[in-house]
């Protein structure tokens, strides 16, 4: 590359990079200059000056003394700090956002001379991100209830403190089968997937349609859902939108079964891609045909009560060490084929261990564990009808019964395929 043959080359690269950046996050400011009262002293020419800067510095350090590196990073922000307590004995304003933001700039200048560039443009993206959200942000703050703030206190105590202390500990019990770690490791995969879920339904509201609670819901616990407007039905005239809620909920739990696997195992998705895609194809499109004939969207309201839900995902955790006793077990008596009779029990409750276990050991099971995964996603699906007949309004269950009807034959037949 020209970048390797003349240094002179990387080095304007870098400097035009570092310009490049601050123009971005200047972009960012001006358009908040613009929209709000009140006088930034920091616009685009500025971040560009600032990144400048920081490359500068680093080139001259790379050249001179290394101390001016660290001398120019401290003198900057002093000097941010001296302008910003000016600005706030004379505007009165309390808020460091933009002083803050200048200093990241600088240091980002820096980077982007130190062969650091790839931090430096992710640094660059997030810093502006945060800086946009700033309403989204707010308003998200005071909107906030106390059960939401401790629940993700939680979370951070179970992701960040328990999981790490559980790592050094040696997998023990019949067959060396269960493993702290690993079954934790799914508590918080499993807490986290509700998480993600419930912060949207959040943002986007719970009252913008009951398809969007589906599609959610899908993410968060098919099997809840079903069962949520199953009980829904009852009370409800608008019965299509709730079927057609539920089945996009049971579509998208093929969706994220396929995310499952590609986030611990992407070697074996294109052997799940094809059958997990096509199944839910067919229930987006059942959907969609059933959406057409709906003349009203109606609202299903359904809310949840906690983002962590750490019950049930203590509850998965025990199951997902059930299933690995389990599948030790008939894999020591039975072989490979023990892990069928496993996703037929497993599917009864619950897919996402079956299939998080196929990911992560399928060097054991083989390509029968592909075959374990359909059959657990298919035993789950039927079991889902038979919670629609059991739970809901006679003409919920019926219908449902005919827009799972297609998922569970194609299901039958990918089995033997």
């Amino acid at each position: 590359m020209i970048f390797n043959e003349n240094p002179l080359f990387l080095d304007l690269y870098k400097f035009f990079l570092a310009v490049a950046l601050g123009a971005l996050m200047g972009l960012e400011r001006e358009r908040t200059h613009k929209d709000h009262s009140g006088k930034d002293f920091a616009g685009i020419r500025t971040y560009m000056l600032i990144t400048f800067l920081g490359a500068l510095l680093a080139y001259l350090s790379s050249i001179y003394f290394d101390w001016l590196l660290a001398v120019g990073l401290g003198s900057f922000i002093l000097v941010i700090l001296s302008a910003y307590v000016m600005g706030s004995i004379l505007n009165k304003q309390i808020g460091m956002t933009t002083e803050i933001s200048t200093i990241i700039a600088f240091i980002i200048g820096i980077l982007s001379f130190k062969s650091s560039q790839e931090i430096a443009i992710l640094a660059t993206i997030l810093n502006t991100l945060i800086l946009s959200f700033k309403s989204p942000l707010h308003e998200f703050a005071y909107t906030i209830k106390p059960k939401e703030f401790f629940d993700t206190i939680k979370f951070i105590l179970i992701a960040f403190v328990i999981l790490p202390l559980l790592r050094p500990i040696q997998s023990f019990g019949p067959f060396s089968s269960i493993n702290l770690y690993e079954i934790w490791l799914m508590v918080v995969f499993v807490s986290s997937l509700s998480y993600i879920a419930y912060i949207s339904i959040k943002l986007f509201g719970s009252n913008k349609g009951v398809y969007l609670i589906g599609l959610f819901g899908g993410i968060l616990s098919s099997t809840a859902t079903v069962t949520s407007l199953a009980n829904k039905s009852k009370e409800s005239v608008q019965i299509k939108p709730l079927v057609g809620a539920a089945a996009l909920a049971c579509s998208t739990m093929f969706l994220r079964m396929l995310i499952e696997v590609a986030i611990l195992n992407y070697a074996i998705i294109e052997m799940l891609a094809f059958p997990l895609v096509l199944l839910a194809l067919i229930g987006f499109i059942s959907v969609s045909i059933l959406w057409k004939r709906t003349k009203s969207g109606g609202s299903a309201n359904i809310e949840y009560d906690s983002p962590l839900m750490l019950k049930p995902a203590i509850k998965f955790g025990l199951f997902y060490g059930f299933i690995l006793f389990l599948s030790a077990t008939l894999n020591h008596y039975v072989g490979s084929q023990g892990i069928l009779i496993t996703a037929l029990v497993a599917g009864i409750a619950d897919v996402d261990a079956i299939t998080i276990y196929v990911a992560r050991n399928y060097g054991q099971v083989g390509s029968v564990g592909i075959t374990a995964v359909i059959l657990a996603a298919l035993v789950n699906t039927i079991v889902k009808i038979f919670i629609a007949k059991a739970f809901g309004k006679k003409e919920y269950g019926n219908l449902f019964v005919k827009i799972m009807a297609p998922i569970v034959v194609i299901g039958i037949i990918l089995l033997f395929i």
